[in-house]
């Protein structure tokens, strides 16, 4: 019987005293630290934890005390990263760091000539595309587009319509879906006819005193212009966009 005890006794002190010593260690610092694994892009990057330098990445960095850690990410070349992580007893944090490169002043001009060019580009662009939609010509005859924007200008004098008003103007539309609103600019006068284009001579315009009109496809709009020049416009649809319509004087 006492042979039997001295020998459990022998057997637990030989397997205690096989336990490893790194899992005694890890066990001892998981009471108070942590691990913190470091990965940056460009790598070979300094690293300082709390102000301590503490190696380059990528790498895992052991022992460092729980709470909030202030890390600091350093490299030539390279504006400084700064991040804070939050360690836990025995646990493996991980930190992922993506460094912004310093642009030298020549790079900076250079990118700043650049984004100039461009804008002069846009600007002749935006001039070139103003100077085409300012003024649509009358195409195919004494037709005109009036496109799908809401407003629409047109000066019958100097035969100019477009999207944008003119000094000269005689009077203007605004779009909706099926029918358009006309509105005269001083002095010119208007009159709505139920009449198409085709239809509608000089007599129907004589007297007219309207300042805002509705006008329905099938009809027609009588206009004594700025000059006093008598004109009638109109045309057929069923929508309003990109309705091209027809005109023609009367004098």
């Amino acid at each position: 019987m006492k042979r039997g005890i001295w020998f459990l006794l022998v057997f637990s002190l030989v397997i205690i005293g096989c336990q490893p010593k790194e899992q005694i260690e890890i066990v001892e610092e998981s009471a108070g630290s942590g691990f913190l694994e470091v990965e940056t892009f460009p790598s070979d990057a300094e690293i300082f934890v709390d102000g301590t330098y503490s190696g380059k990445s990528p790498t895992t960095l052991y022992n460092i005390p729980i709470g909030p850690s202030n890390i600091v990410i350093k490299k030539e070349g390279y504006e400084d990263f700064v991040g804070e992580v939050n360690i836990e007893a025995g646990k493996k944090a991980f930190l992922e760091g993506n460094l912004v490169l310093i642009q030298t002043l020549e790079e900076t001009l250079e990118v700043i000539g650049v984004v100039e060019e461009e804008l002069e580009e846009e600007s002749e662009e935006v001039e070139e595309k103003k100077e085409e939609t300012l003024i649509e010509s009358v195409k195919a005859g004494n037709t005109v587009n009036i496109g799908n924007k809401i407003l629409f200008y047109y000066d019958f004098s100097e035969e100019e319509f477009a999207d944008i008003r003119q000094s000269d103007s005689d009077i203007f539309s605004k779009r909706f879906d099926s029918y358009l609103v006309f509105t005269r600019y001083s002095p010119a006068k208007i009159k709505t006819i139920d009449k198409g284009i085709d239809e509608i001579e000089k007599e129907d315009c004589i007297g007219i005193a309207g300042q805002f009109e509705y006008l329905h496809s099938g009809r027609s709009l009588c206009i004594i212009t700025k000059e006093n020049k008598i004109v009638a416009i109109g045309g057929e649809w069923e929508y309003t966009a990109n309705t091209e319509l027809t005109w023609k004087f009367l004098d």
